[in-house]
């Protein structure tokens, strides 16, 4: 003997045939749609802040550099024999100081990136001395970012490019001298 099953939705045991229009069993399916496309926003919003966070976390480094690197300029004697005039006080004393405590500081950067900000011996770090106000400024750029960012950028329909970025990404220091 067979026993059937009485469904607590139709329990006279009708089908969903005869179910009303707006029954539990019309919805099948919705529940999937409403996923994909909570998975888009969620996944643009994780790509969002994942992407953002690079860059920033890249401009902050650049901020930490340039301020090691005119700190270390300190650390050069004026008053050493081997330097005859401000000029060569400054060129061959405290530039190359600068530039190296900077590429020590950066470090952990992808070779790639590296060479881009740091150049061939780190010449792409600006330093410029001001013999008036005797003030070393000390710069870090990340030129061209926007172009060639670490993290790929997204271009979503109605929201444009994830993430969008200045075209260079920029660190500076100061210090008296």
């Amino acid at each position: 003997m067979t026993r059937s099953v009485i469904s607590p939705l139709y329990p006279d045991g009708f089908t969903s045939l005869l179910a009303p229009k707006n029954s539990f069993y019309k919805q099948r399916g919705a529940a999937a749609i409403e996923a994909a496309l909570m998975f888009v926003l969620f996944f643009s919003l994780f790509y969002a802040i994942v992407s953002y966070s690079l860059p920033l976390l890249m401009v902050q480094a650049f901020n930490h550099a340039a301020a090691s690197g005119a700190r270390s300029a300190l650390a050069v004697d004026p008053n050493a024999d081997e330097f005859d005039d401000i000029t060569q006080y400054i060129e061959q004393g405290v530039k190359p100081r600068v530039r190296e405590v900077i590429a020590d500081t950066l470090d952990w950067l992808p070779p790639t990136a590296k060479t881009t900000v740091l150049g061939n011996q780190n010449n792409n770090v600006v330093v410029e001395f001001n013999e008036a106000t005797g003030v070393l400024a000390v710069t870090v750029v990340y030129a061209g970012y926007r172009d060639a960012p670490l993290i790929p950028t997204l271009k979503l329909p109605g929201m444009g490019d994830v993430p969008r970025l200045p075209a260079n990404l920029q660190g500076s220091a100061s210090v008296s001298l």
